[in-house]
């Protein structure tokens, strides 16, 4: 007997025309690309066991999505190896970006590949076009990846992650960052940790084991609405020709993180806050759009330079995984995606609902500061209910020795990690945009709009990411309040309040640069405020002692110098006596 078929649903509606009773669109999962992107000039619809490249690559499950492409796990029948396949939408503006960025790859993949910072950046093994019946799709194949940084920090936020780890994958960072810069004359524009992904060892053998304990793939088949028309703020819906259009959209299967089980929860990082938000402020989400590896559900950064390419995929696939109990390990292909500009705020942070301040008297920093410094709370970042965070115990630096001279042989490291998303990456002198750096990671070259920005950008980047791995929370995170400032202005605030003030003549080397400064270098919306250098964030914050506090700033401070021209570079840092470590210590043989 043929199984009873679903009763379909109409619903009531009043249109311009009249009241109508009109069918309930086909439901379709918000972890999931929408079916109105399959639409011209989106994705390829793809199905499991499709080949591509003449029948090179069979496609086994989908790994994520994301607003510049869907990724893909394949079986490679020449090399009988498994890969990412990245499937580009067909558009114009889409298909020009991946090919830009497959220039990028081919020239980090030639470079040196004897250089050892080469093993650090993530592998590009293809890329070939695609001709569906109706457009022509860029396709790209990287090696598979595991979870990203993010990750590693929500397993760890309640103490940061170990010292010993954290010097390890620094240590990796510079190396991959030597060998963009000094050996392929690029600057990556977007470090942050989810474009910081962690190695699978033994991938084949972790892949064979996850598809034969997986789930078989599952998919829904849904309608796909007619394309809108834009104009200038209205969004026209084209009337239906003939029959309606449907697609099968697969369910993301991520894969697995071999060693760690992600939290089922996405992490709810902190920043540190210096004095302008008021602890009893609420607090509004604010999430962007989905991606691959930015999902609407799950993401929480507030990205005003939007990710372009094939690392941003990586992160969202691993949220996915954090919000599906059944794939509460997370693990990400490597690509990432590119949301359009108007989709720029993919917010893993949220935005402040904006006051009623009266401009006159003493400033908002003023009178939002703590009475006590040695108890400034952070405001949350993941909901308007999330609590303060308190201070955690420290990480002492001891439980990472210096390594010891001995004649045995090194140990492999308990952590490799590979940069992705090169689709930002531009020559350090010919810069293809000026718009760079996610926010919390932006250096203040970038902030004022300076265009003589070069390598030591990412370097910023790094000192941040090191501290948010070391505590779980970033260490810039900017909010605008109201009419009062803009998040320019508080941000640069933050980075005054933390390491100084800086020569006059590099705040008036930007286009911003009056806006956010007046003619006597003082902040132009922001007058009051409270200095909090980083040694004493350490020890007053997070109760580090004092020698571990200054150890850690010996290595930090030279890659947060304000004028980027004084600023250390990757080659400088690589070598520095706070990234040596132990690889027989305890605590990193336990990981």
């Amino acid at each position: 007997m043929a199984p009873p078929q679903p009763c379909a649903k109409y619903q009531y509606v009043v249109t311009a025309a009249g009241p109508k009773i009109v069918p309930v669109p086909d439901a379709h999962s918000k972890d999931e690309e929408s079916p109105a992107d399959y639409n011209t000039g989106g994705y390829l619809p793809v199905k499991v066991k499709d080949t591509f490249k003449d029948g090179r690559y069979i496609v086994l499950r989908k790994l994520g999505w994301g607003h510049f492409s869907t990724v893909w796990l394949i079986k490679d029948t020449f090399t009988k190896r498994h890969s990412a396949l990245k499937v580009v939408k067909s558009a114009g503006r889409y298909a020009e970006t991946a090919r830009d960025e497959i220039k990028l790859l081919r020239k980090v993949m030639d470079a040196n590949p004897e250089h050892r910072g080469r093993d650090h950046i993530v592998s590009f093994l293809d890329s070939f076009q695609h001709c569906a019946p109706e457009n022509i799709h860029v396709c790209l194949v990287f090696e598979p990846l595991g979870e990203n940084l993010l990750a590693l920090i929500d397993r760890h936020k309640a103490t940061g992650v170990p010292v010993g780890l954290v010097k390890v994958i620094t240590k990796q960072m510079l190396l991959g960052l030597q060998y963009l810069h000094d050996q392929c004359d690029l600057v990556h524009t977007d470090i942050k940790p989810e474009n910081i992904m962690i190695s699978i060892p033994d991938v084949e053998s972790h892949i064979q084991a996850q598809l034969s304990i997986s789930p078989s793939p599952t998919s829904r088949k849904v309608g796909v609405p007619p394309k809108q028309i834009m104009r200038p703020g209205v969004a026209i819906p084209r009337r239906p020709t003939g029959r309606e259009r449907h697609v099968q959209i697969f369910d993301s299967q991520p894969l697995s993180s071999p060693l760690h089980s992600a939290s089922s929860s996405p992490p709810a990082r902190n920043a540190l806050q210096m004095s302008r938000i008021d602890s009893n402020q609420n607090l509004s989400d604010h999430s962007g759009p989905s991606s691959v590896l930015v999902s609407t559900s799950y993401a929480s950064s507030s990205n005003d330079t939007p990710p372009t390419s094939v690392g941003s995929v990586m992160s969202s696939m691993m949220k996915l995984t954090m919000s599906n109990p059944e794939a509460s390990r997370t693990c990400t292909c490597l690509c990432k995606d590119m949301p359009d500009l108007e989709e720029e705020n993919i917010s893993r942070s949220d935005a402040l609902q904006r006051q009623e301040v009266p401009p006159t008297g003493p400033s908002l920093l003023s009178q939002t500061a703590p009475q006590n410094i040695h108890h400034r709370n952070c405001s949350s970042h993941s909901s308007s209910s999330a609590p303060h965070s308190k201070a955690h115990p420290p990480t002492p630096l001891s439980q990472s020795p210096v390594m010891p001279c001995s004649a045995s042989p090194e140990p492999l490291p308990p952590i490799s990690i590979k940069i992705a998303d090169l689709g930002n990456a531009t020559p350090s002198r010919k810069h293809y945009t000026e718009d760079i750096q996610t926010r919390q990671y932006r250096s203040p070259e970038a902030i004022l709009g300076r265009t003589d920005w070069g390598y030591t950008a990412d370097i910023w980047s790094v000192a941040c990411v090191v501290f948010e791995l070391l505590t779980a929370e970033y260490l810039f995170d900017p909010q605008s309040q109201g009419d009062l400032f803009g998040k320019d202005d508080d941000h640069m605030a933050q980075i005054i309040e933390l390491l100084g003030d800086f020569d006059t003549e590099m705040k008036f080397g930007g286009r911003y640069s009056r806006e956010i400064f007046d003619s006597s270098g003082a902040l132009r919306y922001i007058r009051s405020l409270k200095p909090w250098p980083l040694k004493r964030v350490m020890m007053e914050k997070y109760l580090w002692s004092e020698p571990d506090a200054a150890a850690l700033c010996e290595f930090l401070e030279p890659m947060l110098v304000v004028d980027h021209r004084k600023r250390k570079q990757a080659h400088d840092m690589v070598g520095h006596p706070w990234l040596e470590v132990d690889l027989r210590s305890p605590d990193l043989v336990a990981l």
